[in-house]
């Protein structure tokens, strides 16, 4: 499973002299029959070597030849992979993805994490409890699967037909296991958020269920609600999955656009905040970035000065600060991304209309600040 420590522990790898090939390929189940995968490495291959020349193809070539003998021993599990190789410093990391990636590959001094960075930005993990009066059914959704944990079973005596106190009496008997029942569904959650810490609780089921499930969730729980939505007890989890997926992309685009929001009015007001390419490479050097927010698929060519680590959208012939010779980057907003996460901020891939506002309003990045720069 993707985590953040495997995503440091690339970041923080410099290959030095010596380069890392950075291959993320597609693993559908059309290409994982034929393994069509291997014909797209042989493209990315190729595509890449018209571009590169001298040291740079035989760096390729002895990394390229690893992941193939990685390709051609056994198949890679999951619909995608994330593959990093370079041989004479030994790194060896071939990641797991139960999601599809855009397929590309790279080749630099350092492993090229963006698009698993999007990955782990793009799935949080919910927790979901179906439920009715007297059963539970409790799953956790994250990257795109569905695992199901806990049964909670409570049978409730039925409502009596019989008038007078006989059925006042069991109806609030009724009534009284329904309580308990949800109650110790509520109970299952936090154990759950205990065991397995979710970010996002989503309730399905008759609606009657849910309303006395949600006044029951103990804050922890109520903070974590994001939705709630009508399904019988007995729905796949397929179903499940579907629909929690469908409530994550929602509640991400929702997030993404309040995020952008608050982020213009606090760079607008002055406050910790900076908008836009110059303000936010200038906050990334002085290791003063809280947050950053980048629009989905932003890049920009630039270099980084091996002296002062100043980052440029340029390629100077000498730093302005320290008069040592920056070095070429295909990608800046790739090392921008590298060097908050080094300082131990945080990333923020912004998508569809967030990712417009904010290319509007801010060339499509900004940041939120630890102190004020400048």
């Amino acid at each position: 499973m993707l985590t953040f420590q495997q995503i440091h522990d690339l970041v923080t790898f410099d290959g030095g002299s010596d380069l890392v090939l950075s291959t993320y390929l597609n693993l559908t189940p059309d290409r994982q029959i034929r393994r069509t995968y291997r014909v797209a490495f042989e493209d990315l291959v190729r595509q890449l070597e018209e571009t590169i020349s001298g040291e740079q193809r035989a760096a390729l070539a002895r990394e390229a030849e690893r992941v193939r003998q990685y390709l051609e021993a056994a198949l890679p599990p999951g619909r995608g992979v994330a593959v990093f190789s370079c041989a004479p410093r030994g790194l060896w990391e071939a990641i797991s993805l139960p999601v599809v990636v855009g397929e590309s590959i790279y080749l630099g001094r350092r492993p090229y994490v963006r698009p698993l960075l999007d990955v782990l930005d793009e799935y949080e993990r919910y927790a979901v409890a179906l439920v009715d009066k007297e059963k539970a059914r409790l799953f956790t959704v994250y990257l795109g699967e569905i695992e199901e944990h806990t049964l909670v079973v409570d049978p409730v005596p039925g409502k009596h037909d019989e008038g007078g106190w006989s059925q006042a009496n069991y109806q609030r008997h009724h009534e009284a296991h329904v309580y308990w029942h949800l109650k110790r569904v509520a109970d299952e959650l936090s154990a759950l958020l205990r065991r397995r810490p979710f970010d996002r609780l989503v309730l399905a089921g008759p609606e009657e269920a849910t309303s006395e499930l949600r006044r029951l969730l103990p804050r922890p729980l109520r903070q974590r609600l994001v939705a709630t939505f009508p399904a019988e007890l007995f729905a796949s989890p397929a179903e499940i999955l579907d629909r929690t997926l469908a409530i994550e992309r929602e509640v991400e685009r929702e997030e993404d656009a309040h995020l952008v929001e608050r982020l213009i009015e606090t760079a607008t007001a002055r406050g910790l905040a900076v908008l836009g390419f110059a303000a936010t490479l200038e906050a990334v050097w002085t290791g003063g970035v809280h947050q950053l927010v980048v629009a989905d698929g932003l890049e920009h060519s630039g270099s980084e000065c091996p002296g002062c680590a100043r980052l440029s959208l340029d390629v100077p012939a000498s730093c302005p600060v320290c008069q040592d010779h920056p070095q070429a980057l295909s990608d800046v907003i790739e090392r921008v991304i590298e060097r908050t996460l080094e300082e131990g901020g945080a990333v923020k891939s912004v998508m569809g209309s967030a990712a417009d506002r904010l290319r509007e309003r801010g060339e499509g990045i900004g940041a939120f600040l630890r102190y004020a720069v400048g």
